[in-house]
């Protein structure tokens, strides 16, 4: 009996095509929008905690815990062979690298800023961060000149005016390549072969050749063309020495990293830790942070709790501790993926009740002789529910296995939103968005959908079992 009542509630959903189809295609594309939904969403803060974790925080810090108060220099790190110690023999540990941090006065030739300066050992560093893959002139300070390196942010670079913009002669030769008309590029001729220190300066020389139409179509694209950095400038970094007093060290830059972090780049300068050690007289043991790489992000709190336990007199933090908005938005994430599917479901609920009632009304007749005939009230709501369940579930199968079809071609490509990438970097964010889906995420969706046809299925069964036998069946 319950085989037949399956059988028979899946060719109810069929007897009227055009009606359910329409429901389909509504639970379709319902389906579809909410799941690229969750995929851009998952996708926007798993590469944003990506970022970070790889680029900027680790998944664990660890501090002499005064530091953490104002992070002043003289607090640091005395027992790091201890600590050296446990870290090579933790599990879950896959590499950690020590660090000294100052915030410093760093001024070029043309202007000056802020920067918090990282002394860093370079194969430890490049065993935690993954800095050294976002070099976008030059080297992660892999070559040593005669002066120290240092490599700095691109937004540092542009506060210390080393972004620099010139029409160049072979950079005019290869100008077809940006596929501008040529009538546009030919009026580039008449600018002078001067250097440009802000990009204001040189847009407001572009605007005095280019009508309001080519600057407005193509002023941007020209601006990043002509730009460069001026990789090899010296530039004086101020910090305190182990007397309290203002030492200049004078750096040469040899490398410009950009991140999708534009707040980062702004603020993070990176040298080797000798070089600082040198000129301030600080020892061997002038470590402010032990960054800790883990084989993921979970494995990183467990692994910060551990080492809290081992290192009571330290500060150990996770990631979550360290940026508790990404956490946040982290542990928030499966609850938002079921508000944004729920409410589309919701919407097509009133669909689907519609849809049944009438199913309901138009066979009343039929329904009349099936309890007339001994088929009892559980039965009846049974099929009615079974045929919602099956209405909803079809569209969603559908729905699931299209929008895995276009998370498939998004993989490689990833949503571009570039034409916002300001606003996006100056948030921490990729304007490149890949979308994230998981088998979890799928698992929700299918719940929901039998959830929102069991619902959806009560008032048209309600409606069925208040019938009348006798009088069903004198419906016409």
């Amino acid at each position: 009996m319950k085989k037949m009542i399956w059988s028979i509630a899946w060719k109810n959903i069929w007897r009227n095509r055009v009606r359910s189809l329409v429901v389909i295609v509504a639970v379709v594309l319902g389906i579809m929008g909410g799941m690229l939904m969750i995929g851009f969403m998952n996708g926007l803060i798993e590469q944003r905690i990506d970022a970070s974790i790889h680029n900027e925080i680790s998944h664990v810090q660890i501090h002499e815990p005064e530091f953490m108060n104002n992070e002043e220099i003289e607090y640091t790190i005395n027992n790091y062979d201890k600590i050296k110690n446990i870290l090579d023999t933790l599990n879950g540990v896959v590499a950690y690298t020590a660090r000294s941090k100052t915030f410093a006065m760093v001024q070029s030739d043309w202007s000056t800023t802020g920067l918090v300066i990282k002394g860093v050992n370079l194969e430890k560093e490049k065993q935690v961060s993954d800095l050294s893959n976002f070099i976008i002139e030059g080297d992660f300070l892999e070559n040593e000149s005669r002066l120290p390196s240092i490599v700095i942010g691109s937004k540092a670079a542009e506060e210390l005016k080393l972004l620099n913009y010139q029409i160049e002669d072979n950079k005019m030769a290869a100008i077809d390549s940006l596929q501008i008309p040529a009538e546009t590029t030919a009026k580039l001729d008449s600018l002078p072969l001067k250097r440009y220190r802000t990009e204001k300066q040189f847009s407001k020389a572009l605007a005095a050749v280019l009508n309001e139409h080519e600057m407005k179509q193509f002023g941007k694209q020209l601006i990043n063309y002509f730009s460069f950095y001026r990789l090899g400038a010296k530039v004086t970094v101020t910090i305190s020495d182990t007397a309290q007093i203002m030492v200049p060290i004078t750096f040469r830059v040899t490398g410009i990293y950009k991140t999708s972090n534009d707040m980062f780049d702004g603020m993070t300068a990176f040298v080797l830790e000798n070089a600082v050690l040198k000129e301030t007289g600080f020892g061997k043991d002038f470590i402010h942070e032990i960054a800790i790489l883990t084989t993921n992000n979970e494995e990183g709190v467990l692994v910060a709790k551990e080492l809290q336990r081992s290192l009571p007199n330290y500060s150990v933090l996770s990631w979550k501790q360290i940026a508790p908005d990404l956490a946040y938005m982290s542990d928030m994430m499966e609850f938002m993926d079921f508000i944004y599917v729920g409410i589309i479901m919701l919407a097509l609920a009133f669909g689907i009740i519609n849809t049944m009632l009438m199913a309901v009304l138009e066979r009343a007749k039929e329904l009349g002789m099936l309890m007339a005939i001994g088929m009892n009230k559980m039965r009846v709501f049974s099929m009615i529910m079974l045929e919602s369940v099956f209405l909803t579930l079809t569209g969603a199968i559908v729905g699931m296995g299209a929008s895995a079809l276009i998370f498939a071609l998004l993989a490689r490509s990833g949503i571009n939103l570039s034409m916002w990438s300001e606003g996006f970097e100056a948030m921490g964010y990729s304007a490149i968005i890949y979308p994230v889906v998981s088998a979890g995420n799928y698992i929700n969706i299918i719940l929901l959908v039998i959830l929102t046809g069991i619902l959806a299925s009560i008032w048209p069964a309600r409606k069925a079992l208040k019938m009348n036998p006798a009088e069903a069946l004198r419906t016409e």
